[in-house]
């Protein structure tokens, strides 16, 4: 069974198009990840960007996913945040990735982070996941993203649910709107509050369930969820990997 069947089912491989800009400060590589990208039938690309121009210098109209380059050291946070609360789904594909590197763009809103070496031919596939809410994440960033060793381990289930217990009714509905796969901004239409006030609900969940950014905590909320019985959406909460 291919990725996409296994992403979307046999049914919706062939549906639906996303909107993609791709925004990278290197002419050569954006022109390259434009052409591949557009190649795909499913995904409709607006343009390509100098990452380093103003947001609001980018064509970002009803734009589903940004898939940022970005450099070795490159600090893109900000760029991320911004995007976050304008809708738009980040895919970062880049080098010289660290396990801080890697938090702190999850912690930002990212969707998904990729080695910019990725095989090109899945790199549509991968985009057309993280429109559709999956997070996605290149197999070399799943051993970063795992806890190091010297650190507390992952709670177990039993004391995952006391943990979840421990959240408010609110930073729990924040947390299960993630878990549906929404950004901070469908967060906030949803629950009729700012965005900062999502990013407060995240910031204190994240404190009392002793996780590092949103990924870990969503992950943690569905497996609580599940040893309770309760059915929650695992596909946006699960690391897709695209080798």
């Amino acid at each position: 069974m291919t990725l996409e069947r296994d992403l979307f089912g046999a049914e919706h491989a062939e549906d639906d198009t996303a909107r993609v800009l791709v925004a990278d400060h290197d002419p050569i590589s954006r022109h390259v990840l434009t052409r591949v990208l557009g190649a795909s039938p499913h995904l409709d690309v607006v343009g390509g960007v100098n990452n380093q121009q103003p947001l609001r210098q980018w064509p970002l109209d009803r734009v589903d996913v940004a898939v940022l380059a970005v450099a070795p050291r490159e600090d893109a946070t900000g760029l991320i945040r911004q995007l976050d609360l304008r809708r738009v789904r980040v895919l970062v594909v880049g080098t010289g990735w660290t396990q801080r590197r890697l938090d702190a763009f999850f912690a930002a809103g990212a969707t998904g982070c990729l080695v910019k070496n990725i095989n090109v031919a899945k790199l549509a596939t991968a985009v057309r996941a993280v429109a559709s809410g999956h997070t996605v994440l290149s197999p070399e960033l799943r051993t970063l993203h795992a806890r190091p060793t010297g650190t507390a381990p992952a709670p177990s289930t039993a004391g995952s649910k006391d943990l979840l217990h421990t959240l408010t009714s609110r930073e729990q509905e924040v947390l299960r709107n993630l878990t549906e796969g929404m950004s901070t901004a469908e967060t906030a239409v949803r629950l009729r509050v700012s965005p900062a006030t999502v990013k407060s609900h995240i910031s204190h969940a994240l404190t009392k369930l002793g996780a590092r950014n949103r990924l870990e905590a969503v992950l943690l909320f569905q497996r609580s969820y599940t040893t309770e019985g309760e059915t929650l959406p695992v596909t946006p909460a699960r690391p897709v990997e695209v080798a």
